[in-house]
């Protein structure tokens, strides 16, 4: 590596998506080495009650999240009639920043300031299904509350920020979240961004020269390539300073090392031509923030859109960045519109946990429907090569990766990151740990151990360190529902067990009471066990000056009895720092003074008296279970027993449990919601759509050239006349998706092969019937727009 290193580089430490054919991360990772192409191919017939008539250039190819008309309201306390009739891409990315920070093992906490960094599509829903616009339905339905809203729903007190930036939304969502983060505005960062298409539509009409394919497919940088197709998705990244993230043992799956965001200006063609010069200098910035060299990216995950003008230009743009000549490897260009569409503001999202997955798990995924190169694209003349089939990265380490999104109007955003480097879990003197899990009714806790008995059953063989980190987890890491599960176990073979065993949630008790039982010889052996295996009853033993007297032998009546003693006066003190409040607290005979120390206000100067006045008797004292009694006996177990008590609704310091060890959040699986049906029927025309004026008639070879060009220019344009040496882009602010469309019209008037975007090569409508004329006559050699 070279160049100078960041000060600040951002750990992803959780995620969690849903995209076409694919409801978590797991599946969509799966269906990316699996090269699948998860659009939806259907009839002519499915799209009659949808938006797009159906006809001539009808193309049924659509990639849809699924399901998004179902959604669990409760568990965001919002009430029915609001949540009908809010824009479904606020309601499933709420779901998504849930299972995210569950993935990251983090919830709404006062000791960590979590901001909110996310932008969202166009809004399909509020214009045809929800019928109104008073305050209500925009509350619901603005893109401006997307962030805040999922800040309020989930208690995150960081910045909240909806970003917009056309289709590079979620990347610039996720730089502008690193820039925070660098700057302390906040400890832990949700971004990303949401574009969901409607269960209804079931394709769209191709135009000659749009950006839309011809036929359904995707084929970025390929020959046969002919445009993107529409996509959806929703994604969220969990970020943290990666120094912070270290420190704290969290799941690091890959860390940003530099970002970049910034707009082509003024220089370019037209509004909605993108520029190489632009995206050259966004990826340069990331790169020269990175401290990393062009020659150590083995990645590159492009925008890749697949269209006539878009696949040169960032393959122009990316080769005056790697192509050094110093390079001694391959680069490896991908694009995950081959495999799920555009997904719009969702797209840059899509594409860094790609890459982010790709990093971590050394595979790089197909990119699908790649034959032969653009012949715009000198794909042989560069280090780049699209792969079309799944392979592992191979390469030196660290594995590196570029990201892009590039928006309509100039908007870029790069990102540079790479493989996090493992950290084996830390150990843990517990010989058995705490699992906890908690929902909001009975059948989602069954829900939720059924998913975690289904990941245990991938993977049973957890280590003892690996055991402790799910128990924390679980324990720190997650909300605390009304319904409750809790268990002791010492590996993951016996936790699967337990998760098989048929279980009622237990009732809650409102009042504690403590029971120590047996007998002295009994308690100071379990005094000996406890100062080995349980760091908060050692500590407490410490604190009491009696962790010399737990390593002696036993048999010493004198030693045994004050060990025992200041055993149970030890758990009593543990009990109650975890948040146990005991309204009764029973000792045995030979403990009495102790229990009366303890009822006395345990004045520190009174113990070696109580102490003294301990008495070997033989008393094991009351053993009797109880609702809201916890027994202390010979085999006490702490965290079998604030398991317990917490299963019955005590509060329990979790977090002072595990910080005596050195503990790090895993991922595991996401609450189970319970989702209904939230959606209003498709508004009903109250009048037909006005139809377009018809253009300009085919013509032939005799027809008057001119008179056509002007034609097409005026109708694509929007004028009602042009001067014929007006240029197109000074004088008629013509940009490229215009320039397109022109040239596409044209070709298919006057049945010659002109450049697609023709305004460029030949700028006033003169210039362009020369340049056709020329063409016409068979005169006229091949010319190549400029670099835009």
């Amino acid at each position: 590596m070279s160049g100078r290193r960041p000060a600040t580089s951002i750990a992803i430490i959780g995620m969690a998506a849903r995209f076409p054919e694919a409801d978590d991360v797991e599946a969509y990772w799966t269906n990316l080495v699996n090269a699948v192409e998860s659009i939806s191919r259907g009839t002519n017939a499915a799209a009659a009650t949808g938006p797009v008539s159906v006809g001539a250039g009808f193309v049924p190819a659509v990639a849809r999240v699924r399901n998004i008309d179902l959604f669990d309201a409760d568990y965001f306390r919002i009430p029915p009639a609001e949540a009908v009739i809010m824009d479904p891409q606020h309601r499933v990315l709420l779901e998504v920043a849930v299972t995210a920070l569950e993935d990251a093992g983090y919830h709404a906490v006062a000791d960590k300031t979590i901001g909110v960094f996310v932008g969202c599509g166009e809004n399909y829903y509020l214009r045809d299904f929800v019928n109104g616009t008073d305050t209500r339905i925009l509350a619901a339905n603005e893109k401006d509350f997307l962030a805040a809203r999922i800040a309020f729903k989930l208690g995150l007190t960081g910045p909240s920020v909806t970003v917009q930036a056309t289709c590079a939304t979620s990347l610039t969502a996720v730089a502008l979240a690193c820039t925070a983060l660098a700057a302390g505005d906040c400890d832990i960062a949700l971004a990303g961004g949401v574009s969901l298409l409607m269960p209804d539509m079931a394709g769209y009409v191709y135009s000659s020269g749009g950006i839309l394919s011809a036929d359904g497919r995707c084929r970025p940088f390929d020959a046969g390539a002919s445009g993107t197709v529409p996509g959806s998705g929703a994604a969220l990244v969990v970020l943290r300073r990666d120094d912070d993230a270290t420190a704290d043992r969290d799941h690091r799956r890959a860390v940003i090392r530099g970002w970049a965001i910034n707009n082509d200006g003024g220089s370019r063609a037209g509004f909605t031509a993108p520029s190489a010069t632009g995206q050259q200098a966004v990826i340069q910035a990331a790169l020269a923030h990175a401290g990393v060299a062009a020659d150590d990216v083995g990645y590159v995950e492009t925008h890749g859109t697949a269209t006539p003008i878009g696949d040169p230009v960032e393959f122009e743009s990316l080769r005056r960045v790697f192509a050094t000549g110093t390079r001694s490897g391959e680069c490896v260009l991908g694009a995950v519109k081959s495999n799920i569409g555009h997904a719009d503001a969702a797209a840059g999202i899509a594409g860094l946990i790609k890459a982010a997955l790709a990093a971590e798990r050394a595979t790089i995924p197909a990119t699908l429907h790649f034959e032969s190169p653009n012949p715009e694209v000198d794909l042989a003349g560069s280090p780049f090569t699209v792969r079309s089939e799944t392979r592992p990265w191979t390469g030196g380490a660290p594995r590196v990766a570029g990201v892009s999104a590039f928006g309509l109007g100039g908007n870029n955003a790069h990102v540079v990151l790479q493989a996090a480097d493992s950290r084996p879990p830390a150990g843990s003197a517990r010989p058995g740990q705490a699992i906890v899990l908690s929902a909001r009714t009975e059948a989602e806790l069954r829900e939720l151990r059924s998913a975690m008995a289904g990941r245990l059953r991938r993977r049973s063989d957890l280590s003892r360190a690996e055991l402790a980190d799910v128990a924390f987890t679980l324990a720190v890491g997650r909300p605390h529902f009304e319904y409750r599960w809790s268990t002791c176990v010492s590996d993951g073979a016996e936790l699967l067990a337990r998760l098989a065993l048929p279980a009622t949630p237990p009732r809650p008790a409102l009042r504690w009471s403590l029971s120590i039982h047996g007998t002295y010889q009994q308690i100071a052996v379990a005094g000996r066990r406890l100062a080995a295996d349980e760091p908060l009853v050692r500590a407490a033993l410490t604190e009491l000056g009696a962790v010399a007297v737990a390593g002696e032998q036993a048999g010493d009546e004198e030693s045994d009895l004050r060990l025992a003693a200041l055993t149970a006066l030890s758990i009593t003190r543990v009990l109650s720092r975890l948040g146990l409040t005991f309204a009764r607290i029973d000792m045995p005979r030979w403990a009495a003074p102790v229990q009366a120390f303890v009822s006395g206000g345990a004045d520190a100067g009174l113990l070696d008296q109580a102490l003294h006045d301990c008495t070997p008797d033989g008393d094991v004292g009351d053993a009797r279970a109880g609702t809201g009694r916890i027994l202390a006996g010979p085999a006490f177990d702490l965290g079998e027993t604030i398991g317990f008590a917490w299963a019955r609704s005590a509060l329990v310091d979790w977090s002072g449990y595990f910080a005596v060890e050195e503990r790090g959040r895993v991922p595991l699986p996401s609450y189970p919601f319970s989702r209904r049906r939230h959606w209003l029927p498709r508004i009903a025309p109250h009048a037909p759509e006005p139809t377009r004026q018809a253009g300009p008639e085919p013509a032939t070879r005799t027809t008057d050239v001119r008179r056509t060009v002007e034609a097409v220019w005026r109708d694509v344009l929007g004028l009602d006349a042009i001067d014929h040496e007006a240029h197109f882009v000074d004088d008629l602010a013509g940009d490229s998706m215009y320039a397109v469309e022109i040239g596409a019209r044209l070709r298919e008037i006057l049945h010659v092969e002109v450049p697609l975007d023709l305004p460029y090569v030949a700028p006033t409508i003169d210039s362009a019937t020369h340049y056709i004329e020329s063409h016409l006559l068979g005169s006229a050699t091949d010319q190549k727009p400029a670099d835009n």
